[in-house]
Order: C-alpha cells, then structure tokens, then sequence
C-alpha cells in the first residue's frame, strides 16, 4: 500500500489507525472544478428532481462509478434505484380559508396566509379550533398532546415543530402530525411551520415560490384521509395568539403543559382544499466498489450527497446549485476515484439521492422501503452537503453569520451514535488536513436543527453512526446566485481529502465501528 510522503502517519500513532493511501492526492481543485462546471451548467436547469433534465445528471453520476470500476447497485445490476414520489399542487382559485378568532369571520389569502399542507387530502371541512402543541400522542413515552381535549370533528392547530427533543423516527404515523389528528378523528389540521421557515417566508421572493410549489411525497398506497393548511407568518402569529401563545417562543411554548391546555372558545375555521396530483418516477444513483478482504466486503463505508436542486424559476432564473448540493456530489465523486484506485478492504457503497430539498425523499426510499445494501451492513454514512463556500474578512451580512471561513468545517453528528468514529475523525483531521472541526451545529438544542435535515438523518435514525460535512449557508442559499464562480475549491478541496482520508480509516480497520 502506497502511503502519503509528506502526510505519512507517525511511527507510533495513538490509535495505530489505517495509513492512508496516496490515492488522496487525486482529490485535486481540478477536478472537482471539471465536476462542478457540469452539475451547476444553465443547461441542467437547476437539477430539479422533477425536471425532464434531471435524469441526464443521473446518467452523468452513473458514468462516471461505472468508469471508475463500481458495479450498479440498484436492481439488476443497474446504478439507477427509481422509485415512484406523489406531487401535489394546489389548484389556487378553489382553495380557501375562513378563521373567527375570536371575533368576526376573517377570509385568509392564499400564498399569502395560507399554503397546501403536507400530505392532505381534497375536501372542505368546518369545525372549532383546538390547539394541540406539537401533536405528539406518545402516551407511553408519556408524551400525549390530545390527552383531555376533545378533537373529533374538529380542526387542530399543530406547531409543527414544536417536538423539540423527540425522536419522531421513533413514532407510528398516528402519533405525530397529520397521522395523530386522523387518528383522535379531527376533521382537518392546521400547521404552523417552524420558526426557520417562518422566517424564511418572511421574504417576498421566497414566499412567491413557496405558494406556487408543489409538494412532493413518496408516493404510497394509504394517502391522507383529512384536509390539512400550512399558515404563513402574519395569520400564524394571530392564530397562535388567540390560543395565547407568543409566537417568538411557540417552539417552547406549546411544548409546556400549560400552553398545551390553552383553549380558544370562539375559535372556528372553514377550509377548503382542491388538489392536482400527480405520480412520478424519478431516481437515486447507487454504485459499489467491493472491498478487498472477502470477509469485509460484506459490509459498507457509505459516502453520500443529494444531486437534486431547485426547479426553474417562473420567469426563467436558473438555480444553479453550486454549493448546495454541487460541492457535495463533485466531492463524492472525487472521492470515489480515489477509493477505485487502492480499494479498502471493506467495500464502498456511493450513494448520490434524489429528492433531498423536497423532503429527503431519496434517503427515505432507501432507509426505509428498499435499500440497496443491508442496512445493518452499513458501518457508516459520510455525508456531504454543501461545502464550497467561505466567509471571505470584513463580510458583514447577516445572512453570512454562520458561513465558515476557509479553514473551518461544520462536523455534525460525529458523536452521536458512535464515539469511536468521533475520535477517528478528529485525529485523522489533526494528522492530515488540519482543519477546524467546528461543532456548533452538533448541539442537540441548535434551532436549526441540521442534524435532522440532510439524508444523513434517514440512516442515523436506524442507527448507523453518521458524520454530516457542511460549511454554512449564505446570502446565494436557495438563490439563482449560487454559482462556482463563488466556489472556494482550496477548501473544498481539503474537506473532501478529509472525509477520504475518515472513510479509507474506516473501511480498513480490524473491527467494526463501535455504537454507543
């Protein structure tokens, strides 16, 4: 095995971890740039999971495994793994929505105080409001928002992300969300969206595209029984304060037992929801390299990124997705042509995931219905999600805050499940990169909660060890500006050398990773 001259490991190193191959000088700005270039070009539009463009980036992703000496790992031997998803979109001139709030009836506007709900169902409904906290019904986790209100025929009002602190991957569909109120025989629901996408929807820009979306699901035989309403910022702060909730705090507010019985006795809504639906076939793109022990190769160093973007804007803007997630897919490439040239003894399962911006769809599929390796196989999941930018000194837009400068990497979920990879990751990165290892999105009680919002979550939720690169958003997030011009390839280069360098570790240690 061919070992790094000037990043060769030390004679006696403390955990006599794996040398590394130098294979890893093949990761090079080059060639992430010539991957880059392709996957952010006008001509995919923007690589929406939908788009008729899309599955060209697949045959792209799939080319370049099979170049590289992968073998499909989808049926048959195929590097494509399709599965069915449900998109829905409101028919705009028939919805509508009716409050009394404790006072006169009040006609809401739609895209403006009120969007499709996820997973609703076609159909007009009217009844009182009662709010229901984050619509968690665990009575034996000793968690139960429905205990003592009486919701059957009536309309719930859920803070949807008002669970803070439980494990929603943990609960049957009938005790959270849309699946609860169904189950307690409410007769519709109306979700007040999470603090970040309040905010978000704050802008005029973002809030156009919102309201003209569609909603996309996996596609599955047992759909929604009851109508169901997302609220916007301004009619979820009066909703929210006819039940005497502060809508700066609901997260905290409708988690306490005492905001959870507040009640609105004049409180009453009418609603009307009218669907398009449609169901399509659309892709994840999986490839295998087997290892080299013929024992090992049974199990899988995972490395994955999502390839889908946003779709094409009304008036034609391009979102070109350099960073989000183009950097995680070019890296994943990368990395891949390096483990094909010195395989690890273990083998490397490459996974890029369709779906991820409308909900994780991919690495739902594949966790949860039909994965394409053995899930009690997978060691572990590293995976990539935008990685190319920095914060250059002096920025001072708030919209930069938490961007990373160029020698600094978010490091999510490395300790979660397993310490042991949490040590192999910062001793690999001490050893060779030298990068900064910053945990702040790490913390269990972040608001952004990010550890639950790329695909990595859909394999941590089984319970294999996961480790989520990232390097913050910024002012081009879920912009048509989100260019490779901005692209910082020196450190999109280092961080991919890192997750290699973690990965090769892994994949070649005399025993599997220990869980916690």
């Amino acid at each position: 095995m061919l070992v790094l001259g000037a990043q060769s490991i030390a004679a006696n190193p403390p955990t006599a971890l794996p040398a590394v191959p130098s294979t890893v000088d093949t990761i090079t700005p080059t060639e992430l740039r010539g991957h880059l270039d392709f996957l952010s070009s006008s001509e995919l539009g923007g690589r929406y999971t939908l788009s008729p463009n899309f599955p060209i980036v697949a045959r792209y992703l799939a080319s370049e495994l099979e170049a590289y000496g992968f073998h499909g790992a989808g049926p048959n031997g195929s590097f494509l793994q399709t599965f069915e998803v449900l998109s829905t979109k409101a028919d705009q001139p028939k919805m509508a929505l009716q409050l009394t709030l404790n006072g006169p009836k009040e006609d809401a506007v739609f895209g403006q105080d009120f969007f499709t709900g996820a997973d609703s169902s076609n159909g007009e409904v009217q009844g009182a409001l009662v709010f229901v906290g984050g619509g968690i019904s665990d009575p034996k986790d000793h968690r139960d928002d429905y205990a003592g209100k009486d919701v059957k025929g009536k309309i719930v009002v859920v803070a949807g992300n008002a669970a803070q602190g439980i494990d929603l991957s943990k609960l049957d569909d009938n005790q959270h969300g849309i699946g609860a109120a169904e189950a307690h025989g409410a007769a519709g629901i109306l979700v007040i969206p999470s603090q970040r996408l309040l905010n978000l929807m704050k802008d005029k820009t973002r809030l156009q595209r919102f309201a003209g979306r569609e909603t996309v699901r996996l596609a599955r035989e047992s759909d929604a029984k009851i109508p169901a309403l997302t609220l916007g910022p301004g009619l979820a702060q009066k909703v929210l304060a006819a039940f005497g909730v502060n809508a700066s705090g609901e997260h905290e507010a409708a988690s306490s037992p005492a905001t959870r019985a507040g009640e609105c006795s004049r409180c009453s809504a009418k609603l009307n929801v009218s669907l398009q639906q449609t169901r399509t076939t659309t892709q994840n793109v999986a490839g295998i390299l087997e290892g080299s022990d013929p024992e090992l190769r049974n199990e899988y160093v995972t490395f994955s990124a999502h390839y889908d973007h946003l779709k094409t804007g009304p008036n034609g803007e391009i979102y070109h997705g350099a960073d989000d997630d183009g950097s995680g897919t070019s890296a994943v490439l990368a990395i891949a042509k390096a483990m094909s040239l010195d395989r690890p003894k273990r083998s490397v399962l490459v996974i890029f995931h369709a779906g991820e911006e409308l909900g994780l769809l991919g690495s739902e599929y594949n966790a949860d219905y039909a994965p394409v390796v053995p899930l009690d196989k997978m060691v572990v999941d590293l995976n990539i999600d935008m990685i190319g930018r920095s914060k250059a000194p002096g920025d001072t837009n708030p919209a930069d805050d938490h961007l990373t400068d160029s020698n600094t990497v978010y490091v999510v979920g490395s300790n979660r499940i397993s310490a042991e990879l949490d040590k192999i990751s910062s001793e690999t990165d001490k050893q060779f990169q030298k990068l900064k290892l910053d945990y702040y999105y790490n913390d269990p009680s972040n608001p952004e909660r990010i550890y639950y919002r790329s695909d990595h979550w859909n394999y941590a939720k089984h319970g294999i060890p996961i480790i989520f690169y990232f390097s913050g958003t910024h002012a081009d997030y879920h912009r048509p500006t989100d260019t490779i011009d901005k692209i910082d390839f020196h450190k999109m280069t280092e961080i991919t050398k890192l997750v290699f360098e973690t990965g090769w570790r892994i994949a070649n240690l005399d025993h599997r990773l220990a869980k916690d």
